[in-house]
């Protein structure tokens, strides 16, 4: 891929208020559910993930909160806006909505997104006594600020703040999953991970959120699904020195990147697995600019290997078949992406400008087998007239089935390395 698919890529991939807006994640889920005109309109929800998945994380966050001052509360609405949320850096209220769907979903899907998106986040048996008063009839469904222009509000808000402030200490002493798994086994220099802990949750351990980076996760993806991956990523962690520091080295790189605790809250690093997240936090230091955006750099630098490409478009059917059935066949991690935009007169099944993993190869009926790195938070799509799934099939977890012949006109690259 030449410097503009590069440049191309990279582009699209008052202090008592301050102190009282913090009681929002505190306020009673009685709060979140405040009377609503109906079910979540279809048409606003998908622009409202759109916005999420072209990085404009602030935009999208305020399209879902508007969705959800009109809408009846369910579990999907609220976990796509906590995800906006967090990715704009407004977590208290990430946090507040992903308790809301523990305590209000628990057998939702969702709930158990939420809990990995904060663990912690699913309500303890005390939580009725412990945490937030019922708030009043009189208050439900405000915000923070509508709540202090009253005197019943005010008084509200500074009870919640108290309880806030004087719990705060119990809280502090929580071990994080990052600290915890230093104590529990942490020796500098030893492997922290196994290729089975690699397995265990493979690609669904991976969530692409605050980075434009689908050119490293959708490898780190593919990786996560090969033996021979598993093992290449769990060789690249281990402990650090500092208690709770962990150090990250790519194959053929010779560098370190030391990662501590701090660090990835500054570089606002979150997965669902810990191995995900700091091989993440490595990639963002190797690439402080996310100066990478190139299927072949993803690829270098998780394998080690130089990686092969081909332009779906300029080779023949016969000759890209041959070259991602041989990948998925010899179990070597095989990606691709798709044009900048989608190509003029065709349906939308696809993100444009987006890296995508590549997991299966059907011969006999032509059909590409392909994983989105959002995995469960990605946006479905249908091709009409294709009643028999025979061109296009949206499946589970961001994996979709299409034909060679779409596959052509949709992707602008596919390449693959040896491992």
């Amino acid at each position: 891929m030449n410097e503009g698919k590069r440049a191309i890529r990279a582009s699209v991939c008052a202090s008592a208020l301050l102190r009282a807006a913090t009681v929002v994640m505190l306020i009673s889920n009685s709060m979140l559910a405040a009377p609503a005109a109906g079910p979540a309109n279809e048409t606003a929800l998908r622009n409202a993930w759109s916005l999420y998945t072209q990085q404009r994380y602030r935009e999208s966050s305020d399209a879902f909160e508007a969705l959800i001052a009109s809408s009846t509360p369910n579990a999907r609405l609220y976990y796509y806006a906590a995800l906006a949320h967090r990715a704009s850096n407004r977590t208290a209220r990430a946090k507040q909505l992903c308790q809301y769907i523990s305590s209000t979903f628990p057998t939702a899907p969702e709930a158990a997104f939420a809990q990995k998106l904060f663990p912690g986040s699913a309500p303890s048996p005390t939580a009725s006594t412990s945490g937030a008063d019922p708030i009043p009839d009189s208050l439900k469904g405000k915000s923070t600020e509508e709540m202090l222009k009253s005197e019943e509000g005010r008084r509200y808000v500074a009870e919640q703040l108290a309880k806030k402030e004087s719990g705060a200490g119990s809280r502090g002493e929580e071990l994080s999953p990052m600290l915890a798994k230093w104590k529990e086994s942490g020796k500098p220099g030893a492997r922290v991970f196994t290729a089975a802990d690699i397995a265990k949750e493979g690609a669904n351990g991976i969530d692409q959120m605050y980075y434009p980076n689908c050119w490293f996760e959708s490898t780190m993806s593919t990786l996560a699904q090969l033996p021979r991956g598993q093992k290449l990523m769990a060789d690249m962690v281990s402990y650090g020195h500092k208690e709770g520091t962990y150090v990250v080295r790519f194959p053929g790189d010779g560098r370190i990147y030391n990662i501590d605790e701090k660090l990835l809250e500054d570089k606002k690093i979150h997965n669902k697995a810990l191995w995900a997240t700091l091989i993440e936090c490595g990639q963002v230091l190797k690439f402080p600019a996310d100066n990478g955006n190139l299927l072949s750099e993803g690829l270098s630098t998780l394998t080690g290997q130089k990686s092969q490409s081909l332009d779906p478009e300029d080779a023949s059917e016969q000759e890209l078949s041959s070259f991602i059935d041989g990948a998925v066949k010899s179990q070597n991690p095989i990606i691709c992406a798709t044009h900048n935009g989608i190509p003029a007169g065709m349906p939308y099944i696809v993100e444009a400008n987006h890296a995508y993993t590549i997991i299966g190869f059907e011969p006999s009926s032509g059909m590409i087998v392909i994983r989105n790195p959002h995995g469960a938070n990605s946006r479905r799509f249908a091709l009409k007239n294709d009643p028999r799934h025979e061109k296009f099939e949206m499946m589970d977890d961001g994996v979709f089935r299409i034909h060679m012949s779409l596959f052509k006109k949709y992707f602008d690259e596919v390449a693959k390395a040896n491992i």
